[in-house]
């Protein structure tokens, strides 16, 4: 089981130094805590699994603050309180100058904003309604494991401490609502305090709500893990296969999204050297192809897309389908019923979330040439 951490509720009432957490490293997930799921390989890519049709946008601009610059990570608490980092540009005689603009925040009406500690390198930020949030991240003077609270209008700082989940905060961390991940280590927000917990596998991205999140990491040799109220469970991973002849192949895993207790998607994508093809720069071609894992409750469906792109980010839809960003970073395609269909933003997409309990996705990042000023962008589903 976990290990418990309290916090008490003194001054702003968020935010207490994580305190060290009884047992040993892995304690809490059980050696028979994995479940049993097949294929154990994926077949090689063959034709294009999607068949994705063209649609026209169905995402709206809604403001994104003054400026020039980029939102870069993104939440969004089911209150529909938008929640940003922000990158702010100038121009000088010297260049672009390009400086972190904290935190933000959206109420649907006006931005307000929150300053972070100094130099803090952000990994990750998560919320739980407009009036609390948290951004995770590592100082510029050498401390890791850094959180920033905001609670009423309001910044407090502590440190993650080495005994506790010391991988918070460093870059591979990923949060959702009261969830943070990184590593082996995860913790999660009780309404009081934090309580710590060792995670079966390695994580880098983290879907889900409530009773049933999952976790993966960055390639599928390692299982996912599915919390499921109490526990931790690892689950096994197909292995994605590679094109006949391919030299050097890669799977790289983006993101889980959760859209029931038996639908869930893994997605990424897989790269390779064809034989005897090179750029223009005479270096051997690296093709790229998207992939998507399908969990149905017992076992995984592999899914592959056409050839360019690998999958990023995917967010349910609220409506028992998904947006997946692909690497483009412009294209956007939506899964609903059985049937893909894909769009592009006109601007670049720096992250996607969904807001609980609703049929709203949310997308933000810039508009603009990139290498020269950039304006913030902010979009939602209608």
């Amino acid at each position: 089981m976990g290990r418990s951490v309290r916090a008490r509720a003194a001054g702003l009432g968020l935010l207490a130094a994580l305190s060290a957490c009884a047992g040993p490293p892995g304690d809490g997930v059980p050696a028979s805590a994995t479940a049993r799921a097949g294929p154990a390989r994926c077949p090689a890519p063959g034709a294009d699994d999607l068949r994705a049709e063209p649609v026209r946008l169905p995402f709206r601009a809604l403001r994104a603050g003054e400026g020039h610059g980029t939102l870069d990570l993104l939440a969004v608490s089911g209150d529909g309180v938008v929640w940003a980092t922000r990158s702010v540009q100038r121009v000088t005689a010297a260049g672009m100058e390009t400086t972190s603009g904290g935190l933000s925040r959206w109420d649907g009406d006006r931005w307000q904003a929150y300053a972070l500690p100094s130099g803090m390198r952000v990994a990750a930020i998560g919320a739980l309604s407009g009036a609390r949030a948290w951004v995770f991240g590592s100082g510029g003077d050498g401390r890791l494991g850094l959180v920033a609270g905001v609670a009423d209008g309001a910044v407090a700082t502590s440190a993650v401490p080495e005994d506790g989940a010391a991988s918070i905060g460093l870059y591979g961390t990923a949060a959702r609502g009261p969830w943070a991940v990184s590593g082996r280590d995860a913790l999660r927000w009780d309404g009081s305090g934090w309580r710590a917990y060792r995670l079966p596998a390695p994580a880098r991205a983290l879907g889900g709500e409530g009773a049933d999140v999952w976790t993966v990491g960055a390639t599928p040799s390692e299982p996912a893990a599915r919390w499921d109220g109490t526990a931790w469970q690892a689950v096994p991973l197909p292995e994605p296969g590679a094109p006949a002849g391919a030299r050097s192949p890669r799977t790289r895993l983006g993101d889980v999204a959760v859209l029931g207790p038996h639908d869930v998607w893994v997605v990424g994508g897989v790269s390779w050297l064809p034989p005897g093809e090179y750029d223009e720069q005479g270096e051997p071609l690296e093709r790229r192809r998207p992939l998507a894992l399908h969990w149905d409750g017992s076992s995984w469906r592999c899914l592959w897309g056409p050839e360019g792109a690998a999958f990023t980010e995917a967010e349910p839809d609220g409506r028992a389908g998904m947006w997946v960003l692909d690497s483009t970073r412009s294209r956007l395609h939506h899964y609903a019923a059985g049937r893909w269909t894909t769009t592009n933003v006109a601007g670049t997409v720096t992250a996607l979330a969904h807001r609980p309990g609703s049929a709203e996705v949310y997308a933000a990042g810039w508009t603009g040439r990139e290498g020269g000023p950039t304006t913030p962008a902010l979009w939602r589903t209608p």
